[in-house]
């Protein structure tokens, strides 16, 4: 197995978004987002469907052009990516069916340096409890969209990447699985390592005690701007999604500040 590697103290920055914008045409989708995450936060990204969430994390990925800068310890999304830096599970996930699990966690590991020589090697690849994944010479093709995503969460987590990008995480998890991740998500904060979460605002409010536990902040996108900084427990359910009425005035968009 490769050495661990070597992350920032807490408290230092590990990713800077700054002042980003992206359109689609006369669409604009991201309007001025500025945001700092330090090793060992965990933030969530709240909002309404169209507010941005997804195409936050698909640029902090390095999967889309945008105007601004992001950084991930230092360096730009895609030259991030390539060095195993980023582990990243989108909203929508399509695996070959015709390849095993244990061939994408495979796939996965090689592109961040892990060695999984022998089987036992798994459980120190991929932080997450026994039973967790389906058998590893199960077919995708083979498996029920839970199982699925399951499988994309272990690849995102493949190698405990520094900073992990996770689009609504707990789709179609059972709440027993949907409470391995949080606890994994937390292990994740005692390694030095940091995740930027979106979540539909709706079930954030309704569950904010609860990820409260899991998450340091909650940043509230609305048309693509931040609308409010602050704790998970600071979010109230809202009349409308979208409408930030009840929720406290927006704070400074400084995440994972201590």
């Amino acid at each position: 197995m490769r050495t661990p590697r070597q992350l920032p103290d807490q408290g230092d920055e590990l990713l800077e978004i700054d002042r980003i914008t992206k359109s689609f045409g006369k669409h604009v989708v991201l309007d001025d987002v500025s945001a700092r995450l330090a090793s060992g936060d965990i933030a969530l990204v709240v909002g309404a469907n169209g507010s941005g969430k997804s195409t936050l994390l698909r640029a902090v990925a390095g999967l889309t052009s945008f105007d601004g800068s992001i950084r991930v310890l230092g360096k730009d999304p895609r030259s991030a990516a390539r060095k195993g830096l980023i582990g990243y599970l989108p909203q929508l996930v399509a695996l070959p069916e015709a390849v095993t699990v244990g061939e994408v966690i495979a796939f996965f590991a090689r592109l961040r340096g892990v060695s999984l020589r022998h089987e036992k090697d798994l459980a120190t690849a991929v932080p997450l409890p026994d039973g967790f994944l389906p058998s590893l010479e199960s077919p995708i093709g083979a498996l029920s969209g839970g199982m699925r995503r399951r499988v994309a969460l272990a690849a995102a987590l493949t190698g405990s990447p520094p900073l992990v990008l996770l689009d609504e995480p707990d789709a179609s998890l059972d709440e027993e699985h949907s409470a391995s991740l949080w606890h994994t998500l937390r292990a994740l904060r005692e390694t030095g390592g940091c995740a930027l979460i979106a979540m539909p605002l709706l079930v954030t409010s309704l569950l904010r005690h609860e990820l409260s536990g899991v998450a340091d902040r909650a940043v509230l996108l609305e048309h693509g701007q931040v609308v409010h900084d602050g704790t998970v427990e600071s979010l109230r359910p809202t009349v409308a999604l979208g409408a930030h009425a009840g929720v406290p005035a927006a704070r400074p968009t400084s995440v994972g500040t201590r």
